[in-house]
């Protein structure tokens, strides 16, 4: 008879980290949970099942889900938009309180994913990206040798309280800006964005199942 894995790495082990991983996206694509949520579900599930047992779905899926159909694109979310915090750990006391009070700060600044587009929102800097502009979402190598805050490059745009869990959204064709302190009140030009986010494997995984087929 087969042991019932136990907690934390064991059921890593039963199952791999990317069997997780796509797992938890189809979930997000199909319920709008966010990704810590959506993980929680399917490892729950496999501890019940004792790892993917008889009571799973087939093919390798968490039991309760239909088998896995490769070639089929997820769905966009619907409901409620999939909101993930930007990372404040890098900023300031005194900052953090500033970003604070112009509506971001750890229980303001996010990306929101929603049906139509992308909104950015941190302090009063504020970008909302078509869906169909978002071209690529990815972890970024970017070293910002201690820069925190809005900045802006030939297009590039950094929000950032934090140096770590940094994650770039390619766009084209480019939005703009709202009209903010931090545009110098003009609707400004927007081909990338790097963003410090809680939790960006989740927001990447998120993202990339939201994406318009190309």
């Amino acid at each position: 008879m087969a042991r019932a894995p136990g907690r934390g790495c064991r059921i890593e082990g039963a199952m791999s980290h990317d069997k997780i991983k796509e797992a938890a996206r189809r979930r997000m694509a199909a319920t709008g949970e966010s990704y810590a949520a959506a993980r929680r579900h399917v490892l729950a599930q496999y501890r019940a099942a004792g790892a993917g047992g008889e009571e799973g779905g087939g093919n390798g899926t968490p039991p309760g889900q239909p088998p896995t159909r490769p070639e089929t694109t997820p769905p966009a979310p619907t409901g409620a938009p999939q909101r993930f915090a930007i990372s404040y750990d890098g900023m300031g006391r005194f900052s953090r309180w500033a970003d604070t009070a112009l509506g971001g700060g750890p229980d303001g600044g996010r990306v929101e994913i929603h049906a139509d587009e992308l909104r950015l929102r941190m302090a009063d800097f504020a970008v909302d990206v078509p869906r169909a502009s978002v071209r690529a979402v990815a972890a970024s190598s970017l070293r910002t040798r201690g820069t925190i805050g809005v900045h802006s490059r030939r297009g590039s745009w950094l929000a950032n309280g934090s140096a770590h869990g940094l994650v770039e959204i390619t766009i084209d064709p480019p939005c703009r800006t709202e009209r903010c302190l931090s545009s110098f009140f003009a609707r400004m030009e927007v081909k990338a964005l790097i963003v410090s986010l809680v939790e960006p494997d989740g927001f990447i995984a998120a993202a990339r199942g939201w994406l318009t087929p190309r």
